[in-house]
């Protein structure tokens, strides 16, 4: 789209076309995905947006299901101010960058519960300062024993067209509670280990067992009844 301010600034003429400046020409987005390049649509242009196009059908997620809360505590859902105004009319408002400023995530403290989206988890493009994402397989768990909250965190999206599913590795909590999970879940995956250790030398004896029993039962009906047959 092209800056209104632009539009005074006109550089030529070619076969009928009004030529403008390229800096005078700006990529339009959606005022969410404005958010993911660090900026965020004033409040006074959400009624005014440069161009609206036909929006995408989009399909519900089917391979991830939001629980109603993670942890010990309600997670708050995170507030999105310039998504406040939306039309349902089939359409797409996107907006330029001079309808823009600059953005960051709210930081969260100690004592702040943790703000998800309308899925219940945060993306990891938009965590807020006061958050770590811990990629690790099985910490949930851990984090859920503890009692400390936390939230899946959204890497992304696969697939193409209207077959894109949601990729949720990993969870995110309080910066604090960071080191405390990880040492708790180096302890954790080593008793899982000794157990899985246990358990399987606890298979082994069980089927040796099973064996020796078989054998000897096998000895004892060839003394009973092997001979009479011989006889």
């Amino acid at each position: 789209v092209i800056d209104p301010a632009g539009k005074r600034r006109i550089v030529g003429i070619f076969k009928g076309e009004l030529i403008y400046r390229r800096s005078d020409i700006s990529v339009a987005l959606t005022a969410k995905k404005w958010r993911y390049q660090g900026r965020k649509v004033r409040e006074a242009e959400l009624s005014k947006p440069a161009k609206t196009v036909k929006a995408r059908k989009k399909s519900e997620p089917k391979t991830f299901r939001a629980l109603t809360s993670y942890g010990v505590s309600d997670t708050s859902e995170q507030k999105v101010d310039d998504e406040s105004y939306v039309e349902d009319d089939g359409m797409d408002h996107i907006f330029g960058r001079w309808q823009t400023e600059e953005w960051s995530p709210e930081p969260v403290g100690p004592n702040d519960e943790i703000p998800v989206n309308e899925y219940k988890n945060i993306e990891l493009a938009l965590i807020n300062p006061g958050l770590v994402h811990l990629e690790v397989r099985g910490i949930a768990k851990v984090a859920k024993k503890l009692g400390l909250p936390y939230a899946p965190c959204l890497l992304g999206f696969e697939g193409h067209g209207g077959n894109r599913t949601p990729t949720i590795r990993g969870i995110v909590v309080h910066e604090h509670n960071a080191d405390l999970l990880r040492c708790a879940y180096t302890e954790w995956e080593s008793q899982a280990v000794e157990q899985e250790h246990a358990q399987r030398r606890k298979a082994i004896y069980g089927r040796w067992k099973r064996l020796i029993a078989g054998m000897l039962t096998k000895e004892r009906l060839d003394r009973q009844y092997g001979g009479e047959e011989n006889k």
